[in-house]
Parts: structure tokens; sequence; C-alpha cells
């Protein structure tokens, strides 16, 4: 398999693995609206300064993942495939960085490449890298970061190191600007624990000189700019984003254990960590031999510390570790599988397992699965998500099957990336629409009254309704039922809470608003009862799905 192969292997991955999925299930809330309804909102408005959403400041982050996504919305349209471009397209920059950095610190052959695939095919990088969220993006400024610190430390020639540590900072500036200080301090310790780690005490005072100039020169201007049009954000950024959320976060801030990271660590690397004995007899006998080890157990260990230390965890902060695990992955197996070509018990047992369950699978469309409640999960008819399911697993033990064929290392790791492809491809579609609509999916839910709500005159909103409204109509002038959810951001400026009401208050606007146009009501819990009684606003149609419910009013003539 040559290099030209491999690249095209790894190419069809990437086009399979992130782009085909970017539009087979729903808009997932709050996340996704949220970050959708900041880019359509800078869009809409032209203001690409400004930190708003749904017309509100929303100091939570910088601006630079809403500029991305909004760059993407533009160009690809304002939909599933613009939102979740951005994230996919960084999912292969971090991957593209990792197997450069392999590629510099070790000298197997093609680790490059196989470092790429595998980052490609982690469970973590792989579903970031599908969801509109800012945690794939950061990733991927951080891994560039990474990689050109490491090629500015390893090249012998004093021109280079400097070009290569000028777009470190460059890197490490994209990551400040995504996700605020964090985005400065995983480069520095990760740099700073490996120079340690190999004792280059002169070089740990010199080489980060010129990351941080650069990082400073670019990032000045944008904090300056950002601050004109935001006053308040850095302060808020600061104290609340960065310090109560390591030191004492709030309910909204998901306070976790110390130990929550180790168990998302082996979850994360899947579908690799299968291959757990290879990888440590491969690590032993290679990767400790060169600088590669201090490099990963820096890049792991220093963030995981960090990230420990905080109170405020969710598995996505993690992603910025799994390059590391890749270049572990790929080093070790490829060092393994270049002593060895046996196939191994294990490596046929898993691949009679996916068979198994594609039979059973199967089955179930011919025996009948009312027991199982698919008709509950799926809305629609569950029988071609059997036989789709069931497809997907037989052609996953195929794959696997033609995976331990070659005798090549290299071209065994290729095909092994390869082999679940098919089962990720499909994995959105097999989402159980109803369980996921009843939890997160408001604007799946509001997708059929989405062109009512955006042409009525005005707007009342659940709080918790808001960002999905928003995404799904465009609009941002609306008034709020609350506050609740995202949009109780303590700011509490004094025109921008003139926007909420309380429930008990909602007939009478609903009221008000009906002599100026029409109205549309987007209310959480079921609870239109009280439209019905004597003298309130009588509504000209209603719709109710699970917890939402949606009420047009028509002008009071």
């Amino acid at each position: 398999m040559s290099v030209r192969a491999i690249t095209a292997y790894t190419t069809l991955l990437f086009v399979l693995l992130y782009l085909v999925p970017l539009t087979m299930r729903p808009i997932v809330s709050p996340d996704e609206s949220r970050y959708g309804a900041i880019a359509l909102e800078m869009l809409h408005s032209k203001d690409w300064w400004s930190l708003k959403l749904v017309g509100l400041s929303y100091y939570e982050k910088p601006p630079m993942g809403y500029w991305l996504t909004a760059v993407s919305m533009a160009v690809f349209g304002e939909n599933a495939w613009g939102l979740r471009f951005a994230p996919a397209l960084a999912a292969l920059f971090t991957a593209l960085a990792t197997g450069a950095i392999a590629k510099r610190i070790c000298a197997l052959p093609h680790i490059g490449l196989i470092a790429t695939a595998v980052q490609l095919t982690l469970l973590f990088p792989w579903v970031f890298g599908n969801v509109a969220i800012l945690d794939g993006m950061f990733s991927a400024f951080i891994t560039v970061c990474v990689a050109f610190f490491v090629y500015g430390a390893t090249d012998p020639e004093r021109r280079w190191r400097i070009f290569f540590f000028t777009l470190s900072g460059v890197a490490a500036a994209g990551a400040f600007l995504t996700k605020g200080f964090l985005g400065l301090a995983f480069p520095a310790i990760i740099a700073g624990g490996w120079l340690i780690w190999q004792k280059r005490w002169r070089d740990l005072l010199l080489y980060p000189l010129v990351p941080m100039i650069s990082a400073v020169f670019i990032s000045a201007p944008l904090i300056i700019e950002i601050h004109k049009h935001n006053p308040g954000f850095w302060d808020y950024f600061f104290w609340v984003e960065h310090v109560r959320r390591f030191t004492s976060p709030d309910s909204n801030q998901h306070p976790e254990p110390w130990w929550f990271f180790l168990p998302m660590l082996p979850v994360g690397a899947m579908l690799w960590t299968l291959n757990i004995g290879k990888v440590w007899s491969g690590f032993r006998t290679s990767l400790f031999r060169g600088c590669g080890a201090s490099l990963c157990a820096a890049w792991i260990g220093l963030p995981l510390l960090l990230l420990s230390a905080s109170s405020g965890k969710l598995p996505a902060y993690i992603l910025p570790i799994f390059p590391a695990f890749s270049i572990v992955i790929a080093i070790s197996l490829l060092a393994y599988f270049s002593k060895t070509t046996k196939t191994t018990f294990t490596d046929q047992l898993g691949r009679w397992l996916l068979v198994a369950a594609a039979l059973l699978s199967a089955s179930f469309i011919l025996t009948g699965y009312q027991w199982l409640y698919a008709d509950h999960l799926w809305r629609d008819n569950s029988t071609w998500r059997f036989g789709l399911l069931a497809l997907a697993l037989l052609a996953w033990a195929a794959l696997d099957h033609w995976a331990q064929r070659p005798h090549v290392a290299a071209h065994r790791l290729m095909r092994m990336a390869f082999s679940p492809a098919p089962m990720l491809m499909i994995a959105g579609l097999l989402l159980p629409d109803a369980l996921i609509e009843k939890s997160k999916i408001g604007v799946e839910t509001l997708r059929a009254q989405s062109q009512d709500l955006a042409q009525a005159h005005t707007l009342i909103v659940d709080a918790n309704m808001a960002t999905c409204v928003a995404y799904s109509t465009k609009r941002f002038d609306m008034t709020f039922i609350g506050p609740g959810g995202e949009l109780d951001n303590e700011l509490k400026l004094p025109l921008e809470q003139a926007r909420f009401i309380t429930r008990e208050q909602v007939l009478a606007q609903v009221a008000l608003a009906q002599k100026t146009g029409s109205v549309a009501l987007v209310i959480m819990r079921n609870d239109l009862k009280a439209f019905h009684a004597p003298g309130a606003p009588t509504p000209q149609s209603e719709f109710i799905d699970g917890d939402v419910s949606v009420a047009l009013f028509a002008q009071a003539k």
C-alpha cells in the first residue's frame, strides 16, 4: 500500500465519518441551537463583535467559535450542514496535526497517516466532530499549537524554529479566542512538561518567548475590539467562567468529583481501547525509546491533572488530550504488528460477536420486536432500522476479516481504522426519535410551526426554549418567560431584564400584544389550559408535543 493509497483511505474515512453524517440527525438543544442562534444573529445583524444570544448579552465564551460557525453557515447555508461543518473540519485539522507530530517524533513508516486515521476513529473525537459545540474547534487549535511547537523545538535551524514557534503562538491565540485562558494554559503545560522531562532547561526559558509574543500580537487587537463592543465581558468571563467554575461551580457549571475524567478516557478512546493488550505490548518496546514518551506523558498527564482539579467538568473538556492517545496507539500498534502478523483468538472472537449481533438484529424483523418497545423508541417504522443495523454489523465484521489479512503492519492498521466506518456512518439514523425529542430536541419539535412563529408580530417564549425558537425562526426579538436556563446569565442588565415576564404575567402580556398584531406563544410543561378560562385570550390554533406547547393568537379586533 503506497502513501497515496493510505492518504486516499484517510480522506475517505473523513468523508464517510464526518461529512456524510452531518445531516443525519436532529439539532440537539441546548448546545447546538445555542451556538447556531448566536452565529445566525451575527449573520443577520451583520454585527460580528457583539456577543448576543437572542438579543441578550452572552459572555460565556470569546467569539472565535461563533465566527467560524457563522462563516460556515454563510457558505453552506443556514442548515445542519452549515452548523456542523466547522467542527467536522476542526476534527480533520486535529487529526492532520496529530499525524504531523507522530511523524516528527517517530521514524516508523507511515506513522503520520496511521496516527491521523486513529485520531479520526476514536469515539470522542468522532462524536464531538459531528456536534456543533466549541470543544472540537478548541481541540484543533490546541493540537496545531503543540504540533508547531514540537516542530520548532526539534528543528536544527534557528530561522525555522522562529517560524514554527510564531505559528504555534497564532494557534494558541485561536484557542484563547475560542474558550479562554485554557487555550494558553494547555499548550504551556504540555510544552513546559515536555521540556522539563527532557531536562532542556535553557530551552524552557527561551522557546516559549516567541509563541507568547505571537499570541499576544494576534490576540491584543481583537481583545480590545471585543471589549469596545461588550463592556464588562472580560471581567465576567474571567471571574465567573474561569475562577468560579474552577473553584466552586453552581449547578449550571457541572460540578463533578475529581475522578470524573478517569473512566472517560477509555470510553473516549473506543474503538481502539479493545486493542489495549497489543498497545501495551508495543508501547513497552517502542515509545519509551524516543522523545515520544515524554511528550505524550506530559500531554495526557498534566492537562488531566489541571482539569481534575477543577470542580466543573464535562466529558468534552478532555477532548484535547486524545491526540496524544492517538499517537501512543498508532506507534504502539505499528511496532506490535511489525513484529507479529498472527491473528489472535480475541481478534476472531470480536468478529464473530459482530456477526451474532447482526443475526440477532435481523431476527427481530422475522420474529417481531414488539417486546422491545421499538415502536415507542422510533415513531416511524422500526423494521428498516433493524435491517440497517444488521447490515452495518455484517459490514463491520467483513471489513474486520479483511483487516486481518495483510502482513504489512501499516496496511493492517489502516484497514482496522476503516472497519467500523459503516456502523459509525449510520449511528445518527439509529437514535431513538421519541426519547430524544422528549429530552433535548426542541428544534425538531418546532419544525412544523417555525414558519407561523416567524410570521407572528410578537413572540412570547419560555426562556428554556428561546434558542430553539431563535434557531428555527431566525428571529431574536422575543419576550421571555423566565429567566431560566442559559438566559439566566447573572448580568441582569436593566434594558435586557425588561424583556422578561413571569408565568403569572403571560395572559396579560398576550392580551396586550394582540392589540398591535398576531401573537405566538411557546411555553413549557403543556399548560395552555389557562387560555380556555372565561375572559382569557382565545388561541387561533394550538400545538402540543410532549412538554412543548405552541399557541397562535390573531390580532384583536
